[in-house]
């Protein structure tokens, strides 16, 4: 009997990217969510002012860091100055300390204009350890009514269609 003919050869495929599947997402979790452990904190980058060094999608791991421990040419994110509630990840450009403040001039790779902004010298910083490319995207996805179908809605309709196949299956047919 050929290969292909085997019903079970299908299964087994399936069965196998069903694996790579789980271990990627166990990969990407251990990547994003593992640093909060230690302290770090994920960030999705939602727009393009950093490429080609960190794309929009991406998702950023910040490690905190004291102000006075950033140095000229690292990627930092920080508080918008207009608008509290945004974070803001771009490089430094230069750094002066006046008293007990440290004022920063950042700009993003891809952008023409900086920022100018204060920081407490005893405030806390984030400095980009790593990026996880493209993982940000799902995560924005996620918060659309088309991502609440796909990630939600999609994967409970395939787990009841598995337990109607399940019920309705004549007594005896063993599954592999």
């Amino acid at each position: 009997m050929l290969a292909a003919a085997d019903p079970s050869v299908p299964r087994q495929v399936a069965r196998g990217l069903g694996w790579a599947a789980l271990a990627l997402a166990v990969l990407l979790t251990l990547a994003i969510a593992g640093p909060l452990a230690f302290g770090a904190r994920p960030h999705t980058v939602l727009t393009g002012s950093m490429e080609p060094t960190i794309a929009a999608g991406d998702v950023v791991i910040d490690e905190r860091i004291a102000p006075t421990a950033a140095a000229v040419g690292d990627v930092v994110t920080f508080r918008d100055p207009d608008d509290q509630s945004r974070l803001i990840t771009h490089r430094v450009r230069s750094i002066r300390r006046a008293g007990s403040h440290l004022w920063f001039v950042t700009q993003g790779d891809a952008n023409n204009t900086t920022e100018r902004w204060r920081i407490a010298a005893d405030g806390e910083l984030g400095r980009v350890a790593y990026t996880v490319p493209w993982v940000g995207h799902a995560a924005v996805l996620t918060h659309t009514p088309l991502g609440l179908a796909l990630f939600l809605v999609v994967p409970l309709l395939l787990l009841g269609l598995d337990e109607l196949v399940r019920i309705w299956r004549p007594p005896g047919e063993v599954v592999r």
